[in-house]
């Protein structure tokens, strides 16, 4: 039984060495203005899987902040809005990687301002390029796991008894 519980705690732990590469974050890239207005300005940063945008207005920097202030569309389709903060975050899950028009709608001060701007997504991350990126560590688990487990089954066979003539 201690063999048993051995092998899984290794395997385990291989695993989790060999996958902690593949979660690591990545720093959001910086804000770069995306529109403007006579009255606003529109600032994004792609993260992920999700755009971060800022708007202020265009005289002293006041950040619109708010739930409710800011709608999106991102290539003809509503995109769904989080505001946090003095931010807003915009999901791009469903999204295929390339260039798409941003349409942002903007309340503040009673009227409502359409912003347009053009982003290019990063492509969705693909699952075997990652594992390729880091050296097939998960092919070597899977070989070490079947190598204990043979290991555990010879180990566990039983001698023929010999029979009496």
């Amino acid at each position: 039984m201690r063999t048993v519980r051995r092998i899984r705690a290794a395997a385990l732990a291989a695993a989790l060495l060999c996958t902690a590469g593949i979660a690591a974050a990545s720093p959001p890239a910086p804000d770069i203005q995306l529109a403007s207005s006579a009255q606003l300005v529109l600032q994004g940063s792609i993260h992920r899987r999700d755009i971060v945008l800022h708007v202020t207005r265009a005289a002293g920097g006041a950040p619109i902040e708010g739930a409710g202030n800011l709608t999106a569309q991102l290539g003809g389709r509503a995109v769904p809005v989080a505001a946090r903060g003095t931010s807003y975050v915009l999901s791009t899950r469903g999204f295929k990687g390339g260039p798409e028009v941003l349409q942002v709608i903007v309340a503040h001060d009673g009227i409502h301002e359409l912003l347009s701007a053009t982003v290019r997504l990063p492509k969705p991350p693909d699952r075997l390029a990652a594992l390729e990126k880091h050296g097939y560590a998960a092919w070597w688990v899977l070989n070490i796991v079947v190598l204990l487990l043979a290991a555990r089954l010879i180990m566990r066979r039983k001698k023929p008894t010999p029979r009496a003539p």
